[in-house]
């Protein structure tokens, strides 16, 4: 059929015919299948590893591609109903085919590149479209009709329009999706791609029939239905479109499956051998015959052989460790009985020398086949040795110095008991503290006292050896243990060690180079002299040489004080009088004893509350004894509490008494006590406890307190004062701080101390100042007591001074309560 343009073909009398839906719709699934199944072999055609393979693929999508954009223009063709017979050349129908095929070629082959240019895309869909126009308008001249072809030149020029534009689009559709997505989502890319050219050669057809026009020749035969024939030829068609369709599919995910496994095969066979070349530790697998089979680099390097060198080589070819002979025989004999070996050899390097190795020797069996082979792993333990030997290091010297620890020196200790010495040998443990060590740290930093103790390190380590071992304790403490010639225990060792330690002392104390400054170093040495074969615990040991340390910084002479069994009596006799006074303080083994007060008229007016012990088994104790202990361990915190309770238990009842009810009690208040955030607390509750009149009872204040917290001191006291309770300040005058504070506390009495008081009738000098608190007080508008009045001519010269109130042996000594009422009610009835 002839091809004619003609702006106007209506105009001719010319007509059209009409599409029937069904075939539409067929036509364009089938263009969408073949479309889709074309570009989805592209992903095949770029991973292929064989370029006639890749040639295969594409030209087998090209070709599934083509056949599907041609039979959807036949299915279309025969889809158009005229009004007259239309018949289709067989030769030139189907040699429509070839362009929509090489188009198809040409848009596949840029596609399937790596990075295409934009000028290649272009060019891909240009000719994809041209393909589809060709196919179109070849196939439009293999029509056989009684009429003359016309074509709308508008519409013609449309449907190239089409053809090309949509081309362009597909072409881009795909890449771009691909590009966003990656290979992994290919088959939605070549979806949405295979969509747009399906829209693309659907949409050039029925515009390009829309632009065809028929005019019938004379004597044409009407007829609007389709030939057996032209229904056989469609289905036939689209079957074999499908059909071509379907075997590309399957061919593709057959092909991708095969590359998916061959790559998999590869790339695990390949990563197994790079995992195990780049192991650090040896790995070698062996045959039955132990030859090797297998090797990384690493065993390479250790027998310092090419790994071609090595295959099919026997290990008993290899020295591979110490013995390694009569080692291969015990491995075979672990793997007959039980398949597996292991344990830590001397392994050899390629120049003969040794390092220490875990070797690991296991039995493969394989699923597949009765073939069993052996992996060994041969694992470099140098490392970890030298960890584990910095570790012990690190478990028996002290980091700062080098020097052995005190763990090193207990167990040096022990062994040195067990040392084949004569039976009256002696030796010497000494502990060195370096004197006034906080002070240094402190004054010019930490990085000075560690250089300070690196020094002394350093020196001592010299005096090491020879029947001497330096360590370092903590801190700034260090100690020695030297054996001693003499055997006498009480002199001549005792004078042996001191000679010994002389030199060492003196070498110490030289002066240190310390930012550019002599430091003059000097030392607090405690020195033990024992008998090694006595066996005794190295904890005593540090205890007595401890003692004799303490005695030594008491001194501060830098002369070296040896240890003396009175040392350690009196320590156990503190500790146990420790653990005793807490026994008295739970179970009331304590007491009050009262001393009483008088005025100037003898008549008692009060009493001073002295605490006492009366022990079940030692009787009496002194406060002189059991006081300090209480106050260095802290019991006197427990025992303060005591005496106020007790106090006030007594004040609540003198309070129903008549002969008591207007006494004063006093009670002396240790500085710790009262320095409690609560201690005025204390004292109201037990004041509302026992029912205690405030105004009866005084509490004794030190000079010391005033030093340490004078604002707290005045805010508890003037607490204190508000609900009625009094203050005294005791031992006026041995302080030096009591006159800046004087004006601002709110006390109510002033006590002469007993030193004045008891040098009134001997010492001159002990008038004027006893004189001088009597007129401070009444300046102040104080009361003052003196206390320690024993004789009646100290009370005569404080009488004639103007103090009216005494305290002492003169007029009464500490007794119990029970006692002090008795008296006190002879009194009244006299």
């Amino acid at each position: 059929m002839l091809f004619n343009i003609l702006p106007d073909p209506q105009s001719l009398g010319a007509v059209q015919g009409e599409h029937a839906a069904p075939l539409v719709m067929l036509s364009w699934l089938v263009a969408l299948a073949a479309s889709y199944a074309g570009l989805d072999i592209i992903k095949l055609v770029s991973k292929g590893s064989h370029p006639a393979w890749r040639r295969a693929w594409l030209w087998s999508g090209a070709s599934a591609m083509g056949l599907g954009v041609w039979s959807m223009h036949f299915i279309g063709m025969h889809a158009y109903r005229l009004g007259f017979p239309v018949s289709h050349a067989p030769v030139p129908t189907l040699l429509s085919i070839l362009p929509a095929v090489l188009g198809s070629f040409g848009a596949m082959r840029v596609l399937s590149r790596d990075a295409p240019s934009h000028r290649a895309l272009l060019s891909a869909g240009l000719v994809l479209g041209a393909g589809i126009g060709v196919m179109h308008y070849s196939g439009m001249a293999a029509m056989r009709a009684p009429a003359e072809l016309y074509h709308a030149l508008d519409l013609f020029l449309v449907s190239l329009l089409v053809a090309l534009a949509l081309g362009v689009l597909s072409v881009y559709a795909y890449r771009l999706c691909r590009h966003e997505w990656g290979v992994q989502r290919a088959r939605t890319c070549a979806f949405i791609a295979a969509l747009c050219m399906s829209i693309a050669v659907c949409g050039m057809h029925y515009v390009a029939m829309q632009a065809a026009w028929f005019l019938p020749l004379p004597g044409a035969a009407a007829s609007h239905s389709l030939s057996p024939v032209s229904h056989w030829l469609i289905y036939l068609i689209s079957g074999v479109a499908v059909l071509t369709t379907l075997l590309a599919l399957i061919a593709t995910r057959v092909q991708r499956r095969l590359q998916e496994s061959e790559r998999h095969e590869h790339m695990t066979h390949t990563r197994l051998l790079e995992v195990v070349s780049a192991l650090q530790d040896s790995v070698i697998l062996l045959d039955e015959q132990a030859r090797i089979r297998l090797c990384n680099a690493a065993f390479e390097r250790q027998v310092g052989l090419r790994s071609d060198q090595l295959m099919g080589l026997s290990v008993s070819q290899l020295a591979y460790a110490e013995d390694s002979h009569t080692l291969s025989q015990h491995i075979r004999e672990a793997l007959a009985e039980k398949g597996q070996w292991d344990g830590m050899i001397t392994a050899l390097r390629a120049d003969g020398t040794g390092f220490p190795a875990w070797l690991s020797v296991s039995r493969v069996t394989y699923a597949d086949s009765d073939d069993r082979d052996y992996v060994a792993l041969l694992s470099d333990r140098s490392k970890e040795q030298q960890a584990q030997q910095r570790i012990g290091y690190l478990a028996y010297h002290d980091m700062l110095t080098e020097l052995p620890n005190r763990r090193a020196l207990q167990e040096h200790l022990a062994e040195f008991a067990q040392r084949p010495l004569s039976p009256g040998a002696h030796a010497f443990l000494a502990l060195l503290d370096i004197d006034r060590f906080k002070m240094l740290n402190d004054s010019l930093g930490q990085d000075i006292g560690d250089e300070l103790l690196r020094q002394l390190g350093r020196r001592l380590h010299q005096w090491s050896g020879a029947g001497l071992y330096v360590a370092r304790l903590d801190g700034n403490e260090f100690a020695l243990v030297g054996e001693l010639d003499a055997r006498d225990p009480d002199e001549g060792s005792e004078h042996a060690a001191q000679q010994h330690l002389n030199a060492i002392i003196d070498s110490l104390t030289a002066g240190y180079e310390l930012q550019g400054h002599t430091y003059p170093c000097q030392l607090n040495v405690g020195v033990l002299v024992f008998r090694p074969r006595e066996n005794a615990p190295a904890a005593q040991l540090f205890k007595r040489a401890s003692l004799a340390l303490l005695e030594a910084k008491r001194q501060r002479d830098g002369e070296p004080q040896f240890f003396q069994q009175a040392q350690e009596d009196e320590l156990e006799e503190r500790l146990t009088l420790e653990r005793e006074l807490q026994y008295a303080i739970d179970h009331d083994e304590l007491c009050l004893y009262l001393q009483p007060q008088v005025d100037a008229h003898q008549q008692v007016i009060g009493a001073e509350a002295l605490v006492r012990w009366q022990h079940p088994e030692r009787g009496m104790i002194s406060p002189g004894r059991f006081i300090p202990v209480a106050e260095e361990t802290g019991l006197i915190l427990p025992l303060g509490n005591w005496v106020l309770k007790e106090g006030c238990r007594l004040l609540g009842e003198w309070r129903h008494q008549p002969d008591d009810h207007h006494l004063k009690l006093s009670l002396n208040v240790s500085v710790r006590q009262f320095q409690q955030p609560d201690f005025a607390d204390q004292v109201l509750a037990a004041i509302q406890q026992h029912d205690a009149p405030p105004e009866r009872l005084t509490l004794e204040l030190t000079e010391s307190l005033l030093l340490s917290d004078p604002d707290g001191t005045i805010d508890k006291m003037q607490q204190l004062q508000q609900k009625g309770v009094s203050f005294a300040l005791d031992d006026f005058g041995t302080g030096y701080s009591s006159l800046a504070y004087l004006k601002l506390l709110p006390l109510d009495t002033l006590k002469i101390d007993i030193a004045f008081v008891r040098d009134l009738t001997l010492d001159m000098q002990a008038t004027p100042i006893a004189a001088t608190i009597v007129a401070l007080a009444e300046s102040l508008g104080l009361g003052v007591i003196a206390e320690g009045v024993e004789t009646d001519d100290q009370r005569q010269v404080l009488a004639n001074l103007g103090c009216r109130l005494y305290q002492g042996f003169l007029f009464g000594r500490p007794v119990p309560p029970e006692i002090f009422s008795k008296v006190i009610h002879e009194e009244q009835q006299k």
